[in-house]
């Protein structure tokens, strides 16, 4: 049974979705890889690096734009990229959750920590697909680009997190995939584990508290020590 003292601290878990709950990264880089090689072109893997974990960087890479004039062949930069995305979607509907989130949140909850999302993403694509990966109800609040002035890297999306759960910063832990997720949990002084996947892979998570291989390797305990997990 908890103490008193335990039961007046508010404790929470913030989840990244792309990249970090649902493996959606992979699938776009690997068709705008595929793309640049049918062309001839060396794709710019540390530009597209860039885009992830944010929303409309501007200045950014431009993948779309960058094959449309190479091909020149009347195909434009937003037909490109519609395709892409279309393609995209249609492989990220068939993903489901990543390793060891659904053990995470089934922890959390028996312990009585809050489970939140922030993401760059729009609300639309975030509730999406928590609701079709049957997760949408085990969080407390979900925070999308939607909800913020701004997006990561800058750190209104965590945040407002807090805002929503009424837990101090020292008491939340960001799962995060991206430099940007990342340098956003940082600059909101939350603590944050990096969990790179396959396109984030070689970022600079310098200012992460670790650095994990998988969810699976993450142990609750070491982050939230005045609880014991329920039997």
């Amino acid at each position: 049974m908890k103490s008193l003292q335990e039961n007046e601290i508010n404790q929470a878990v913030i989840f990244d979705l792309d990249g970090l709950i649902i493996n959606t990264e992979v699938a776009g880089y690997h068709i705008w890889l595929r793309e640049f090689r049918r062309a001839g072109l060396e794709f710019d893997k540390k530009g597209y690096q860039q885009l992830i974990g944010t929303h409309n960087l501007v200045g950014g890479y431009r993948p779309h734009e960058h094959l449309a004039a190479h091909l020149g062949n009347n195909v434009s930069a937003r037909e490109l990229r519609k395709a892409v995305d279309l393609e995209s979607i249609q492989a990220i509907e068939q993903e489901g959750t990543m390793p060891g989130v659904l053990r995470i949140l089934e922890e959390a909850k028996r312990k009585g920590i809050k489970l939140a999302v922030g993401s760059s993403s729009g609300r639309k694509w975030v509730h999406g697909h928590l609701q079709r990966l049957g997760i949408f109800d085990y969080f407390d609040t979900i925070v999308t680009s939607d909800d913020t002035e701004h997006a990561k890297p800058e750190p209104d999306i965590y945040l407002k997190v807090l805002e929503n759960l009424n837990v101090a910063p020292e008491n939340a832990l960001v799962l995060e995939d991206s430099y940007n997720g990342v340098l956003a949990s940082h600059r909101a002084g939350i603590r944050v584990i990096a969990v790179p996947n396959e396109v984030t892979t070689g970022q600079d998570f310098s200012l992460a508290t670790a650095i994990l291989p998988s969810l699976e390797a993450l142990n609750l305990a070491e982050y939230f020590p005045n609880y014991q997990l329920a039997e």
